[in-house]
């Protein structure tokens, strides 16, 4: 079976929010943000077997709504003989999808859970 292997798994950055200097006039009240504040943004990023990257960016977190958009995506790229590794997330063993596992044209591989050294993309 000639086959495409991709691995799909999902990071939450923090971004550090640095204060900027400002000038207040008189008689008003400053305010400033604290160095202490952070923001965040995630990302559900797949890597093909040679290099190839593809990732998605959100302000919220990642829902089975998110995992099967990328599926998806990266069979329009791949066409045939898909075979997607997944890590044991709570959105990519939620219906909408496992339910793409009956198609013919592609396969689902699920790690175990809590054994991130088994998955590929946790060493990128």
């Amino acid at each position: 079976m000639d086959a495409t292997v991709v691995c799909i798994d999902q990071t939450k950055k923090s971004v550090q929010v640095e204060p900027r200097a400002a000038w207040f006039p008189r008689g008003t009240r400053p305010s400033v943000e604290l160095s202490g504040q952070r923001d965040w943004t995630c990302l559900l990023g797949a890597i093909t077997e040679n290099g190839d990257r593809f990732f998605s960016r959100f302000e919220e977190h990642v829902t089975a709504y998110h995992a099967k958009y990328i599926i998806i995506m990266l069979y329009k790229e791949f066409m045939d003989n898909l075979v997607v590794v997944l890590d044991g997330a709570l959105y990519f063993q939620a219906s909408a999808v496992t339910y793409l596992a009956v198609r013919d044209d592609f396969l689902f591989v699920t790690l175990p859970v809590h054994l991130p050294e088994l998955n590929p993309v946790t060493e990128c």
